[in-house]
């Protein structure tokens, strides 16, 4: 039997209507976009694949360009190819390589496992079925606000949440404070990301006051470059410290980071870290270096797919991170991730990412499109 090759290459830029939040009070409404793409091969067999852009402003076109760019060297490739084709890509100049090639990775992985009838998680390693999902929130003006959200989430089942405080260092340690206050006696994971608006001094203290009420983890109080700060504070606090994930996505930049005792865990997301064959990597060594990956996966239901995949494929993730309200990021999707009555995301059990796409719904917010035929 020949192996299938690609014959088209389909990408929408897609802007849905939901309600724009923020996750910090320096940031304004954001414009949160899905990027999609469709694979057809030869046989009929097909791969989707999408990641989430945030921007202020207006919706995102640079990530659809960048795959835009890298669409031809797609087309025509064969479906055993996998890690060749994502080699080729990283060697391509194309701007913005690690999503377009992140795009593409893991539409090939969708359509891989869906000729092999496997979920993907199982096609690379099925390591868990479960996994503890957390409330990711988002920034709010008032502390009452913020006590009523995680109420309202623990009552969904949630039983760990994100906080996203206004990012202001004497405001948000008020908002810690109360939180302690509100929710101490009650066994819920907890963690903070001031979205890299600290200095040092103040994520000291903030990291102090963190470690006295036993929360989990602190999330990007710096810049992610900022290697010799990370140092310093690893060495001082006991909760865990990781970046944000964002600004290096690279898998060797993470593992020097970690071996340079920088963060106590990996962080990246599978939709820009360059898709699945560059998450197993981070996966293998952070598992190497005895470290959990904290994976990233805010975003549309898609994004939070191959996230989750990759989280249940492995057995060194112990979190699901879910933007919540999550029914903004439902959108145009059949099959939906949310916790159930003990607060674990259920391994999908379709084949590929375990995602049908409602293009009914979808079509009305394209704002661009593109097709590649051979």
């Amino acid at each position: 039997m020949s192996v299938p090759i690609v014959k088209k290459v389909e990408l929408f830029a897609v802007g849905p209507n939901g309600k724009k939040i923020s996750w910090s009070s320096f940031l304004g409404p954001m414009s949160e976009a899905m990027i999609l793409t469709r694979l057809t091969f030869d046989n009929g067999l097909e791969g989707i694949a999408g990641l989430t852009t945030y921007t202020e402003h207006e919706f995102d076109q640079t990530a659809f360009h960048s795959a835009s760019l890298m669409s031809p060297f797609i087309l025509g490739r064969h479906l055993d190819e996998i890690p060749e084709i994502h080699q080729d890509m990283q060697a391509k100049y194309v701007p913005l390589k690690h999503i377009s090639s992140s795009l593409f990775d893991i539409a090939l992985h969708d359509a891989k496992a869906k000729s092999l009838g496997l979920p993907i998680y199982k096609m690379l390693g099925a390591e868990q079925e479960k996994i503890r999902a957390y409330a990711s929130s988002p920034v709010f003006d008032t502390i009452e606000a913020y006590l009523n959200y995680c109420n309202e989430m623990l009552e969904q089942g949630f039983n760990a949440i994100k906080i996203h405080p206004p990012c202001v260092y004497q405001t948000d340690r008020a908002l810690v404070e109360a939180l302690q206050a509100e929710f101490g006696s009650r066994q819920i994971g907890w963690s903070l990301d001031v979205d890299a608006n600290y200095s040092l001094e103040e994520a000291i203290k903030m990291g102090q006051l963190l470690d006295e009420y036993e929360w989990e983890f602190f999330e990007e109080p710096l810049p992610d470059s900022d290697f010799t700060g990370y140092q310093m504070l690893v060495s001082r606090l006991n909760l865990d410290v990781i970046s944000g994930g964002n600004s290096l996505p690279h898998p060797s930049l993470i593992e020097y980071g970690l071996k340079q005792g920088c963060w106590d865990r990996s962080r990246f997301d599978v939709t820009s870290i360059g898709g699945f064959t560059s998450a197993n990597k981070v996966m293998q060594f952070t598992k190497a270096q005895n470290r959990l990956a904290e994976v990233q996966s805010w975003g549309y239901t898609l994004t939070q797919a191959a996230n989750l995949h990759i989280m249940l494929a492995h057995d060194n993730c112990h979190y699901f991170e879910q933007a919540a309200p999550y029914e903004k990021y439902e959108f145009g999707a059949k099959q939906v991730f949310r916790p159930d009555a003990d607060g674990y995301i259920q391994a999908p059990t379709a084949a590929g990412l375990g995602v049908e796409l409602d293009w009914e719904q979808i079509e009305p917010f394209i704002y661009q499109s593109k097709v590649f035929e051979l």
